[in-house]
Parts: C-alpha cells; structure tokens; sequence
C-alpha cells in the first residue's frame, strides 16, 4: 500500500513534511513576502481550509485562545500581513519541526496524516538608541493537527486541517 497505485506512499508524505518545514525555514531567513505568498498559493489546495484552536501563554500564565476557521484566501491575505508586519531583521530565529504520528492512504489522490508541529520563533522588536538591550519576543508553538493531503495537478497540496495547540509567549529585553 505504499505505492502511487493503492495509495499515496508514506515516504512520499514524510518528504512531503519534511520539505515544508526546510522551506518554511527559508522563507523566513530570507524574508520574502511574495515568496511566502507564492509558496501559500502553491502548496494550498484549491478550496483548502482550516479549522485551528490555540490556547496562549504569557510567561506561563493563561491569557487568552483562540479559535477561527480559515480558507485559503484568507490565508493568502494574512500572509501578506504578516510580511508586511515582520519587516526584514525581526526575526531573529525561526525553526519548523514535524512529527508524523499516522498516515491514512484513500486512494491515489489523498490521504490523511496525523502530526505534531512544533514552531519556535524569536521576533526582534525595535528598541530605542538608549537602549542596550534588544527587546525579543519567543514564541514556542505545539500544535496537534490532521491534515487531508490531495494530489492537485501532479503534486501534493494541503487541503482541510484541523488542529489544536499551545502558544508559549514569553518577552525578554
């Protein structure tokens, strides 16, 4: 069953991951907006959506969650948001890891994979001339998401997810 003709191959998927995560961690030394957009076009199915519920903490306190449910046009604006917002040199250390917990084969065309993403994030604010100290925030992220995965156009593309996790936020400076 892990062929191209029962099924899409677990390697095939696992490579899949492993890729975005290489390319995630090249977009964001790289700081492209346009590339981020282009890679959200490309690697989103076509009626793609997501469902994501985030609990946050602050310096280990509960403060606030999270929940909304996103297509990939609103993804796509996001995207252009959050390129507009980080501003090349803000962060300062980006890592995307995952860990493949199942992978479901239906058919040739999809499947559908069981992970956990683990996110880390160090956003350089501006500080002022006085200051000798640059401010830093840290976001650690644990999400657990099911992804249908599709066959779109000969390539693998994400399609629904689901996914809840914890933001650990914590500010230093």
């Amino acid at each position: 069953m892990d062929t191209a003709e029962h099924g899409l191959a677990k390697e095939d998927v696992r490579k899949y991951l492993q890729r975005i995560c290489e390319e995630a961690g090249d977009m964001m030394r790289a700081y492209d907006p346009q590339l981020l957009l282009e890679w959200t076009d490309t690697n989103l199915a076509a009626g793609a959506a997501f469902q994501v519920d985030l609990r946050i903490q602050k310096d280990g306190v509960h403060t606030g969650s999270v929940a909304m449910t996103l297509e990939k046009g609103d993804i796509l604006r996001l995207g252009g948001i959050f390129g507009t917002l980080a501003g090349k040199g803000t962060i300062a250390d980006y890592s995307l890891d995952v860990t493949i917990k199942d992978v479901v084969s239906h058919g040739s065309e999809a499947t559908t994979v069981k992970v956990t993403w683990h996110e880390h994030i160090v956003y350089q604010a501006p500080s002022a001339p006085e200051d000798d100290a640059a401010n830093h925030i840290v976001a650690d992220i644990e999400a657990d998401c099911c992804h249908l995965l599709l066959r779109e156009d000969g390539r693998l593309a994400i399609g629904l997810t689901l996914c809840s996790g914890d933001a650990r936020l914590s500010m230093a400076g």
